[in-house]
């Protein structure tokens, strides 16, 4: 029985980075384009009680007008209505659109990769008894 949740939480694990890579290698194998977006508004929703915020960006790349909304909620507005910020998208794909932040994404990707490590390393009997 235990190998079965073992199995799914390591399913888990590969489908959560999948999901996520299938974006980034889109950005990794395109040239980057750097543009400057202007704050035009936010998206809220409720999270555990609490409203939570999201900028909504619009800039002009690729001969059109788009717009996007960040996908790092915080709890106040920021940054102000108007404010220009500088977002990167990949090379005919503006809905890509985002701040970088390759820390965090880093961040993200080594602990899908430690936790499918250790699923793995459980399901072999090299730790745990």
């Amino acid at each position: 029985m235990e190998l079965y949740f073992l199995l799914a939480g390591q399913a888990l694990c590969l489908f959560s980075l999948w999901a996520i890579a299938r974006y980034d290698w889109v950005r990794l194998t395109r040239p980057a384009v750097r543009v400057d977006a202007e704050v035009t508004g936010y998206r809220s929703t409720w999270n555990e009680g609490a409203r939570s915020y999201a900028p909504v960006y619009r800039f002009t790349s690729e001969g059109g007008e788009h717009e996007v909304v960040e996908a790092v909620y915080s709890g106040a507005q920021k940054p102000d209505l108007g404010t220009v910020v500088a977002l990167r998208h990949p090379a005919g794909r503006p809905d890509l659109a985002h701040v970088p932040r390759p820390l965090m994404w880093l961040a993200v990707y080594g602990l899908l990769v430690f936790m499918d490590g250790m699923l793995l390393a459980k399901m072999m009997g090299w730790i745990g008894g």
